[in-house]
């Protein structure tokens, strides 16, 4: 999405019409504020007869300048996605839970049979590496982490 700011000269087409900009071409000038992108601005305008190259022609004419990207809005998982990260994740959790923790791991095992969603999955994330931690040693608890971090998706910086 493209937004557009303001230069010096177009300020001062606003604050003093030293320009001269025609009627029209001043109202799209003023709607544009760099937070707005175009395709949220040009809509309004069009009555005015105004589109895509009156943007054009207030740039080529210095009074706007070219802002910056407006961040994407993030692409959320798909159920199928979601299922498939939920089972592994659990997988994950039965086949290390176990060799890895022993009878110590008994109330992580509970947790896991009551885990009916992703997130009761991540949320044993922390208590499962600091566990691992304290009883097979750092190295092992790192190896683990950056399993299922890849399986999650996660990008945490916390310490195992």
């Amino acid at each position: 999405m493209t937004t557009y700011n303001k230069t010096d000269k177009g300020r001062e087409e606003i604050a003093a019409r030293t320009f001269g900009l025609q009627s029209r071409m001043r109202t799209l000038l003023v709607m544009i504020d760099g937070r707005h992108p175009m395709e949220a601005l040009l809509p309004k305008v069009t009555g005015l007869g105004l589109d895509a190259s009156a943007v054009a022609e207030l740039l080529a004419q210095g009074f706007i300048e070219e802002g910056e990207a407006l961040p994407q809005p993030p692409v959320l998982p798909t159920e199928q996605e979601l299922a498939s990260q939920y089972a592994q994740a659990r997988a994950f959790y039965e086949r290390t839970i176990e060799p890895t923790l022993g009878l110590r791991g008994q109330v992580l095992q509970a947790k896991l049979e009551a885990a009916a969603t992703l997130e009761d999955l991540k949320a044993m994330r922390i208590t499962f590496f600091e566990m691992v931690n304290r009883i097979r040693g750092r190295p092992v608890a790192l190896a683990l982490k950056k399993e299922l971090d890849a399986i999650l998706g996660a990008c945490s910086k916390e310490a195992a």
